[in-house]
């Protein structure tokens, strides 16, 4: 196989595996939900940190609220997984060997 055939196999599956790596990371991006009448029965509904009660919860049932802000940076871990990606791609890629003694 030649190097430019390397190349662009090499650089076809990077941008494969950083196009699926942002479409999985966009949900942990979104900072909005609707409240579903099956989080009400579970009691994950709160306001303010505190649990509200189910009859006020199914009252809101349909509209669309904000998540809280866990404190975790998720820009951090793509950052992280980005440079993981960029380095194995760059220790893959091997240069061309010129002919020796042909």
């Amino acid at each position: 196989m030649s190097f430019t055939t390397a190349h662009r196999r090499t650089a076809a599956v990077l941008i494969a595996v950083v196009a699926l790596w942002g479409a999985l990371a966009i949900p942990a991006f979104a900072s909005n939900s609707t409240i579903t009448r099956a989080d009400c029965l579970a009691g994950r509904i709160s306001k303010n940190g505190k649990p509200i009660s189910t009859a006020d919860c199914l009252r809101h049932v349909g509209q669309s609220v904000k998540l809280a802000h866990t404190g975790f940076d998720v820009w951090i871990v793509a950052l992280a997984g980005g440079a993981c990606l960029a380095g194995a791609v760059a220790l893959r890629v091997r240069r061309p060997v010129a002919n020796r003694g042909a």
